[in-house]
């Protein structure tokens, strides 16, 4: 099966298998109960829903062990470029999406090599998602689309900004300074 590259970065990279690992050690534990206490729940009479739910529970793990382990194929690791005109991991980046002539709608954003963290100031958006991969590795001005379901997107980027940039920018305008 020929499947898409997953891009991440080394952190990115060092989480999926941290995940990996941690859904190995949930089925280990569910296997553990299903031996030990979720086989005796029921009474040799009657169905024993305790058991079947375990199962259930097993029998995704599995399947979510596997999917994560084929994915490992293809993950692809990427690291930042260097090249100051292209849009890169670790960017914060300002996006117009053009519905219309006259419909537009801007957005910044922070395009990242891992699972995005939604809980960040600035929201992130993974370079495998559709409009990460429509402006990675793209220049300020350049336009792009991306798909999503059956509706296409056109995009231009207006601006970008490294990490470094905008801490040095927070750190000298106070009005920009993060509250700790």
């Amino acid at each position: 099966m020929n499947e898409e590259k997953l891009k991440l970065n080394k952190k990115g990279y060092e989480d999926y298998l941290k995940e990996l690992e941690k859904k190995e050690k949930e089925l280990s534990a569910v296997r553990l109960y299903k031996g030990t206490d979720a086989i005796y729940q029921g009474d040799n009479w009657h169905d024993n829903p305790t058991l079947y739910q375990t199962e259930a529970k097993e029998r995704t793990l599995m399947a979510e062990i596997a999917k994560m382990k084929q994915k490992i194929e293809n993950i692809e690791i990427v690291e930042n470029f260097g090249d100051e005109e292209l849009v890169d991991i670790g960017d914060i980046v300002v996006v117009e999406t053009i519905f219309s002539e006259n419909d537009t709608e801007t957005n910044t954003f922070k395009l990242v090599g891992t699972n995005p963290d939604f809980s960040k100031e600035i929201r992130e958006i993974s370079i495998n998602s559709p409009l990460g991969a429509a402006i990675y590795h793209k220049k300020v001005g350049e336009k792009s689309s991306y798909k999503v379901q059956n509706n296409i997107f056109n995009i231009e980027i207006k601006s970008k900004q490294n990490e470094l940039e905008e801490e040095q920018t927070q750190d000298k305008d106070p009005v920009l300074k993060k509250t700790k």
